[in-house]
């Protein structure tokens, strides 16, 4: 995606929209129908430009630790803190019958430098045999955000992928779907949109890749709908 998509306009965009929850925190999705649209770019950068406190950049990807990566790229990540917020989990180990592990998921943040930046790491220790890693897909995890003051900026891996994002997606204060300039990328996006819309997203606007001199939250606000 062109860095010349604001993320100062996206963050204008989600400023408009009610909490889902009470709390002084947001939740934004960042989210893309295809590959390689530069969703982890773009949700970068809206962290980086994020209000508050406390930003959380999370990738729900989480074995990938793509976001990780394109910060620690610039700067140093620090030590590791526990995942949980307020004692909600986000990710969680169970075994192939579904049933719920009593080992701890391995996913915390790190530190962006001194900065009030974290971003979500995924971490390398072994994995209990058989265990799968599961996103919760209830609202606790993003209401225990808010409550707590957190602005969370989420990087959700292209629907084409995984329906990860739509299992969150209804629990944001809005979701921005990336869209690329490339062959099949309204296709995908349309598709993309519906299942968004379908899951209960409050899809605030498309993000263009390769129009710079648009006006990305107009465009937003007009096809959104």
């Amino acid at each position: 995606m062109s860095g010349e998509v604001s993320a100062e306009r996206v963050l204008e965009a989600l400023a408009q929209q009610p909490r889902r929850s009470p709390g002084a925190g947001r939740a934004l999705m960042l989210i893309a129908g295809q590959r390689r649209q530069g969703v982890t770019t773009l949700a970068r950068a809206v962290a980086l430009a994020a209000p508050g406190p406390i930003v959380y950049a999370i990738d729900l990807d989480v074995r990938r630790n793509a976001l990780a990566r394109a910060f620690s790229a610039h700067e140093r990540l620090g030590a590791s803190i526990d995942g949980r917020i307020d004692g909600e989990a986000l990710v969680r180990l169970a075994g192939r019958n579904g049933r719920p592990m009593q080992a701890e998921a391995p996913f915390g943040f790190r530190r962006l430098g001194q900065s009030r930046v974290f971003v979500s790491v995924f971490k390398a220790a072994p994995l209990p045999e058989d265990a799968q890693v599961i996103i919760d897909g209830s609202a606790d995890y993003w209401v225990a955000a808010r409550a707590g003051g957190v602005t969370a900026i989420v990087d959700a891996p292209a629907l084409e992928r995984s329906d990860i994002g739509l299992r969150a997606a209804r629990h944001m204060d809005g979701v921005v779907l990336a869209v690329g300039d490339g062959p099949g990328a309204a296709p995908a996006a349309i598709a993309a949109k519906q299942k968004l819309l379908k899951a209960g997203a409050n899809l605030i606007g498309l993000a263009y890749a390769g129009e710079p001199s648009l006006p990305a939250m107009d465009r937003l606000k007009r096809h959104a709908g």
